[in-house]
């Protein structure tokens, strides 16, 4: 595996619980086209009533029911309409402080956590596995066929392992998005530039920038009920380009043993990136 190709993994892998990131069918038919004789006008006859046919004299017809159209409540539908309207509400102050320490908690609870992720990357492809984590320091990442990836931070490093060129790439976990939410005690206002934290419709969003200038942000959402769980988290890179990740079936407390956050070396030994 290239660096070029271990840097476009690492940029777009699910980073468990954050951070690292009709079609158009025209069918080509001829149609015929039946031409139908012209309608000839009916005649004086035939518009005359059948000898059976009684004609009802218009004043001895029955009144025809006048049809009241319904009120409309225009000042309830506008107000529908705006609320439906509204988007994101920002949070400033101490409402954005609160939300933040909220989110600090969500993850300085955390011991372990597993679940299914689900990645669409710029270019629409898409990919599935399972992730897990082990606090501080650990993550695992299993791509489900085809894909040949497998992603695990031990704690000090990062592999990224490709299966199919049978090679492993390895960073430095301090250098990757990682350290932010694997850190023995995660406080983003302090490691991370917050851009945004907005509230909306039983979510809650944070946008995070690294403090150490690099272009590009993510942005990560939880559901917002009694208790905040990880619903997603978008990558958007220094070109604009996104990596959005969705995660479901996350269940707490099932611990994997250490060895488990290692990668085997099979035929090439890690090669250093940088």
């Amino acid at each position: 595996m290239t660096k070029g190709c271990a840097a476009r993994a690492a940029a777009g892998l699910p980073i468990a619980f954050c951070l690292t990131m009709g079609l158009a069918y025209a069918e080509d038919s001829s149609t015929t086209v039946t031409k139908t004789p012209a309608q000839q006008p009916a005649s004086h006859e035939a518009l005359r009533p059948s000898i059976d046919q009684s004609v009802v004299p218009v004043e001895s017809a029955a009144p025809v029911e006048e049809v009241v159209p319904p009120k409309i409540d225009e000042g309830a539908d506008w107000q529908v309409a705006v609320e439906q309207a509204k988007g994101p509400t920002p949070l400033m102050g101490q409402q954005q402080a609160a939300a933040v320490s909220k989110i600090n908690a969500y993850f300085n609870g955390m011991t372990s956590l597993e679940g299914n992720f689900n990645q669409t990357d710029a270019s629409n492809n898409r990919s599935s596995g399972r992730f897990y984590v082990l606090r501080p320091g650990k993550i695992r990442f299993d791509y489900a066929p085809p894909s040949p990836l497998r992603i695990v931070a031990d704690g000090h490093s990062l592999g990224i392992q490709d299966t199919s060129l049978k090679t492993v790439e390895k960073y430095p976990i301090k250098s990757t998005p990682f350290r932010l939410l694997l850190a023995d005690t995660v406080d983003l206002g302090r490691d991370a530039k917050i851009v945004g934290v907005e509230r909306d419709n039983g979510s809650l969003a944070i946008t995070l920038e690294d403090r150490k200038g690099t272009a590009g942000h993510i942005r990560l959402l939880f559901k917002s009920g009694s208790a905040l769980e990880l619903e997603e988290w978008t990558i958007t890179d220094a070109q604009g380009l996104t990596t959005r990740v969705t995660v479901d079936s996350l269940v707490r407390g099932r611990k994997k043993p250490p060895s488990f956050f290692t990668i085997k070396e099979k035929t090439n030994p890690f090669r250093m990136g940088g």
